[in-house]
């Protein structure tokens, strides 16, 4: 978590007046060397003398006093063993660079104490940087007056920017007072718990190379991570021998020198300010120096990261908002999400964006260069949906890890695809981030459904225009070539033998022949390839009216394959029945609920259509209006018998027709 100045915990047990400086950077070596007891001695006095310790009772201080004094080498030799009665004790010496010995630092384990990896290395890191913070004791308030220099810039607009220029930005104000070439500033992600690096750290160009400095702030082998956990400052003048300084990271951004302090904006600590390659050696001034002009630096990165995730956040919710919009129009689904991914990949820092159907080629949209084993992973991820966000961390410098976000897309209560987001760095996705991928996961799954929908609609109009060309020829050129059939039978009837009867002979076998194409027409008609059976037709009908009259329909369907025989004229009459009911019902039944049944019987089918609305208002209800009369004549015409009643207990209506099969 971030440290808290305002509530940092009591300093150890013991501890010299001018060294409070020490506690935090003590009470952190404590924690990561597991140390069951720890002592400081500043050497310089004519007499040496303890300047912090815990854990130790004043007799084992005074035999740790007397233990010979550790080596001054600086290097992973430089911790010497012993024993403290029948503990074990780990001994280095106290100095700054190359520079003459200050104190020592002793470290305390009891026998059963089971201790860290690399013991020895954070033995030596850590006496760095309490001889950093012993010697630096007596020489801060010296420049506790010096006036800070102010960073800001002119236009304002420009902020949402800032993020990715303040590196070059701080460089230009921190070198004039410590001649310091380049600047890191790595800063605290709450929501990530980690350190990384803001853009241009050390002078570096390569995007991928910034975005490989990050990790957790637990790491002690880490300068980052001492300076943010304990907010005091360290330099080092030999970064590549400096056992407290990962050397990858030395050796991949050329780092000779660097001076590290900690960037506090008011009682919160936002991050860590690195300073490398000075061309002479840091010094104890240098950070009295930069320390004046920190807390504005900490004040504008902070404002920076704010006005950052305020621009981020609008944007997602305009591509959020201009892909329903699209959506809404009825444009086609490519043309809705195509933008969307591509908006959405640019404000997230996503390398893709890509949507994986159940049974169809994927949609990919990259915004960088293929990674084709990581679009593989996200691929194979994305087909199993095992986590809704996976990911690694950088491994070594160079190397910014990955991380990916799986959505899940669902129609109909049935999953039908995974929406996929790919970032070419170690960041996991925040909450908002996942929130958005999320709701286009919801809007992918809304255009599908009003494609379909759309599709469907067409489906019914062109179902309508085949049957009303079928009924138009059937009930009018059909019947006038039959008419013209019979009238040429009766004139057949009286004429006698000759060319005139011959040639009406011939213009009868014509008339036939017509008929005869026009019922074969009318049959292709009625019966395409593709045609809807009669439960596929009233679940369009049903739809259709659900979406223009905004009401939901229950329905119950014998099995399509059983639907499949009912006879076209029956067919057509049940599914206006369906159509009819539910429309009355959406118009004059008010606020209610609506339910379909069709069952079948061995020689019948029923369709019933009831609702729980207001009902008849009188007795002539049932038989007025032109649709129930037209309805009634079609049922009767496909030799049903059709009623209208109130519904159970008086409340709602009840419409039902039965069919013989």
């Amino acid at each position: 978590m971030t440290p808290d100045r305002s509530t940092s915990p009591a300093a150890p047990s013991a501890y010299g007046g001018d060294f409070l400086d020490l506690a935090e950077v003590f009470r952190m070596a404590v924690a990561a060397l597991r140390a069951d007891g720890l002592l400081v001695v500043d050497e310089r006095a004519t007499e040496p003398r303890v300047v912090i310790a815990e854990g130790l009772t004043p007799g084992e201080l005074a035999d740790a006093l007397d233990l010979p004094p550790p080596p001054d080498a600086a290097d992973e030799h430089a911790v010497e063993s012993g024993t403290l009665g029948r503990r074990r004790v780990l001994s280095t010496a106290l100095c700054i660079e190359s520079g003459p010995r200050i104190g020592s630092l002793r470290v305390v384990h009891d026998p059963q104490t089971a201790v860290p990896d690399d013991l020895p290395i954070l033995v030596l890191a850590f006496g760095r940087h309490i001889a950093f913070a012993l010697a630096r004791g007596t020489t801060r308030a010296r420049h506790e007056g010096r006036r800070g220099i102010g960073l800001a810039w002119e236009n304002l607009e420009r902020l949402p920017d800032a993020i990715n220029e303040i590196t070059t930005q701080v460089t230009d104000v921190v070198r004039p007072l410590t001649g310091a070439t380049a600047v890191g500033i790595t800063i605290w992600d709450e929501e990530r718990e980690i350190l990384r690096a803001l853009p241009g750290a050390f002078g570096a160009t390569d995007d991928t190379l910034v975005a490989s400095v990050t990790g957790p702030a637990t790491n002690m082998f880490s300068t980052g991570a001492r300076v943010f956990s304990t907010g005091q400052p360290y330099l080092s003048n030999d970064a590549g021998a400096d056992p407290g300084i990962l050397r990858d990271y030395v050796e991949k951004f050329r780092i000779r020198r660097i001076l590290s302090v900690p960037l506090d904006s008011g009682d919160r600590r936002i991050g860590v300010l690195h300073l490398v390659n000075k061309p002479s050696d840091f010094t104890t001034e240098d950070v009295a120096a930069i320390e004046t002009v920190t807390p504005q630096i900490a004040i504008l990165v902070d404002l920076a990261r704010s006005v950052v995730r305020l621009v981020a956040h609008q944007r997602l919710e305009r591509i959020l908002t201009g892909a329903a919009m699209a959506i809404a129009s009825g444009k086609p689904v490519a043309d809705c999400l195509v933008p969307a991914f591509d908006d959405l990949g640019a404000v997230i820092g996503a390398s893709v964006v890509a949507l994986f159907p159940r049974d169809l080629p994927p949609l990919i949209r990259r915004t960088g260069p293929a990674d084709a084993e990581l679009e593989r992973r996200l691929a194979a991820d994305a087909s199993q949906l095992g986590s809704r966000s996976v990911g690694a961390y950088p491994h070594h410098p160079g190397d910014p890890g990955w991380a990916a976000l799986h959505a899940p897309i669902e129609l109909y209560g049935e999953r039908t695809a995974t929406l996929s987001v790919l970032r070419r760095t170690g960041e996991p996705f925040v909450k908002e981030e996942q929130d958005v991928v999320s709701r286009l996961a919801s809007l992918v799954a809304l255009s599908w459904a009003t494609e379909r929908y759309q599709h469907q609609l067409a489906e019914i109009a062109r179902l309508r225009e085949r049957e009303r060309i079928a009924d138009a020829l059937h009930d009018r050129v059909a019947q006038i070539l039959y008419a013209a059939q019979l009238g040429i039978d009766t004139v057949l009837e009286t004429a006698t033998a000759g060319f005139e009867a011959e040639r009406m002979i011939e213009v009868r076998e014509l008339l036939i022949k017509g008929d005869t194409a026009i019922r074969e027409v009318i049959h292709q008609l009625t019966t395409a390839p593709g045609q809807p059976n009669l439960g596929r037709r009233v679940r369009l009908e049903v739809e259709a009216v659900e979406d223009e009259f905004g009401v939901a329909v229950h329905l119950e369907l014998p099995a399509d394959d059983e639907l499949g025989a009912v006879p076209r004229p029956v067919a057509d009459a049940v599914v206006k029945v369906a159509r009819e009911g539910i429309v009355n019902a959406a118009k004059h039944a008010g606020p209610s609920r609506i339910a379909i049944t069709i069952a079948l019987s061995d020689n019948t089918i029923s369709i019933t259509v009831v609702d729980d609305g207001f009902g008849l208002r009188s007795p002539g209800d049932s038989a007025a209006g032109h649709g129930l009369g037209s309805l009634r004549r079609q049922v009767e015409d496909a030799g049903g018998t059709i009623t209208v009643a109130p519904g159970s207990g008086s409340l709602g209506t009840r419409l039902a027709a039965t069919f013989p099969l």
